[in-house]
């Protein structure tokens, strides 16, 4: 009876095994999808209600505006509603703190103004809660992303604004000015307007003494211990050893081309590097970190690399190409490069491309290396005890498996762009994109190396495959799949496996990082998800 029973046991075993292949994806597909989405779906779905519940206060102060005809007010409150609630773009916080409430207003004009601050802050404590909730439930980007909601809706809200690494200035030269209450700085901000010489960060001078200002609008400028010309100053600049030097927050950027550009790549990559701290906050901090700062609220700092990052920027291709050589292969024409060993990104003026997205590729590359190199030194220590031999010179990113996201998430950058203060990143009609897009829907251009295979690539197997242009492609498109596939649901996932090759577990070394384990799927429905994501790119992108 017992081997009865274990034949027949072994017998059901075997019929599952023979139709496993068959059942299996299917049945994956809804048990990876199931717990994961809903938990990330009930977090939206109470982050909606707050905002509805914001949208029916404003209506309600917009209807006693109206009962008492205050239209200016009207006016204002719907200007406020389009704004907090109806975002078009991603603007930037901010800055200036709300002054109180004239108490010299007629007393209707400062009872809706007090209505209206006050469904304000209530409904930002709300979504503040839930964004300390969204954190503890292992989606910090979505926490980030209510933070910045929390932000918009009371930009004065001290917790949320000391989270994302801002202080209260009060600029003492305005102590004078009734309409000013004190401004949100960065640390380094705050130091360079402070102190017995304070500077000002001048749209095209970058930051400058203030009491240098009307000498450089009058044509000067500061050369050793005189003042010469601009044009003795580009003169004597164009040689890259004498170049411009222009010292932001976080970068320092050398040209020769003229201060007016090196301040516009310093602006740049200074709005690029805010937008990386905050949407991949969970990359730059371990999990640990992250819910410290939620918890404490403390202050990011701004200090944490005390060297700034290094970027080159030179007036000729020839100067380029000297200053890269033995850098790249010879013979290839590149447009820009992030060099590991030297910390510093090189590009040069040219005329023949247009927009940045050279820039912020090299950049991504510099910005990720540079904030987790202290971490992977760790780890390499930790391998070579493990295996008992020397540790080598330096870590090898993606050496074994995953390098397709290292080059991946460089090109989705590419579509960074800034306009007028505003941010766009992942425009589907982005030409990384819609290639990656018809390489899956066009059977003429069809290129498609299934993932599990495609994360198994190392540097050396990718950098040397015969398809090289394609995984490149593949790269961008898969990038852009688990940033904005249903709303962002494997955005944390992506910005883990990022984390987890830039800053490795040194009780974890021998291991390589697995997608499906951090995102709880399999390759197979990422597969199946990326080909669904290509497709509806094309209803975006068809006018």
């Amino acid at each position: 009876m017992i081997w009865f029973t274990l034949f027949r046991r072994l017998g059901f075993l075997l019929i599952a095994l023979l139709l496993l292949p068959v059942f299996s994806p299917a049945l994956a597909f809804a048990d990876d999808e199931s717990t994961r989405d809903r938990r990330y779906r009930q977090l939206l779905e109470k982050r909606q209600s707050i905002l509805d519940s914001l949208q029916r206060d404003l209506d309600s102060v917009r209807s006693w505006c109206m009962e008492h005809e205050l239209p200016d007010a009207v006016e204002e409150v719907s200007r406020v509603a389009q704004q907090i609630l109806t975002p078009d773009v991603e603007s930037s916080q901010p800055k200036y703190v709300s002054p109180p409430v004239s108490k010299s207003l007629p007393i209707e004009h400062q009872q809706w103004q007090l209505q209206l601050r006050h469904h304000r802050e209530e409904r930002a404590k709300e979504l503040y809660t839930l964004a300390r909730s969204t954190l503890r439930a292992g989606f910090p980007s979505l926490a980030y992303m209510m933070i910045g909601d929390v932000i918009r809706i009371d930009p004065d809200h001290q917790f949320a604004r000391s989270i994302l690494g801002t202080e209260l200035f009060t600029d003492p030269t305005r102590k004078d000015d009734a309409g000013y209450a004190g401004e949100w700085v960065s640390l380094f901000e705050k130091r360079m307007r402070s102190g017995s010489r304070p500077h000002v960060n001048h749209a095209t001078y970058g930051w400058i003494p203030a009491g240098n200002v009307a000498r450089y609008d009058e044509g000067l400028r500061p050369w050793k211990s005189d003042w010469v010309s601009v044009e003795k100053e580009g003169e004597l600049r164009r040689d890259f050893r004498n170049a411009w030097e222009v010292r932001s927050e976080h970068f320092l950027v050398k040209t020769n081309v003229s201060l007016e550009t090196g301040v516009q790549l310093s602006q740049r990559l200074e709005l690029f590097n805010d937008w990386l701290q905050q949407n991949f906050a969970a990359f730059f901090d371990t999990p640990k970190t992250l819910q410290d700062r939620f918890e404490a609220a403390s202050s990011r700092s701004s200090d944490r690399k005390s060297n700034p990052m290094e970027v080159h920027y030179y007036a000729t291709r020839d100067e380029y190409q000297k200053r890269v050589q033995g850098k790249v292969p010879p013979n290839l024409e590149t447009n820009g490069l992030y060099w590991e060993d030297d910390r510093t990104s090189y590009f040069f003026d040219n005329p023949d491309k247009i927009g940045y997205s050279t820039l912020y590729h090299e950049a991504t590359h510099q910005i990720l290396d540079l904030a987790t190199r202290e971490a992977r030194n760790t780890a390499e220590k930790a391998r070579g005890l493990k295996l008992r031999q020397r540790p080598a010179p330096r870590w090898k990113l993606g050496e074994k498996s995953n390098f397709w996201i290292l080059e991946g998430i460089a090109c989705y950058f590419e579509s960074f762009d800034i306009e007028e203060g505003h941010v766009a990143v992942g425009r589907p009609d982005y030409v990384r994109f819609d290639i990656a897009r018809q390489r899956i829907v066009d059977p003429k251009f069809f290129y498609y190396l299934p993932s599990q295979q495609f994360s198994a690539l190392g540097q050396e197997e990718f950098q040397h495959h015969p398809q090289i242009t394609q995984l490149y492609t593949q790269g961008a498109g898969f990038a852009h799949f688990l940033m904005h596939y249903e709303d962002g649901l494997y955005r944390d996932d992506l910005i883990t496996l990022l984390s987890e090759i830039y800053r490795p577990d040194p009780d974890r070394v021998l291991e390589e990082p697995s997608l499906p384990a951090i995102a709880g799927v399999s390759f197979e429905l990422l597969d199946h998800q990326y080909h669904t994501h290509m497709q509806n790119l094309i209803e975006l992108t068809t006018p």
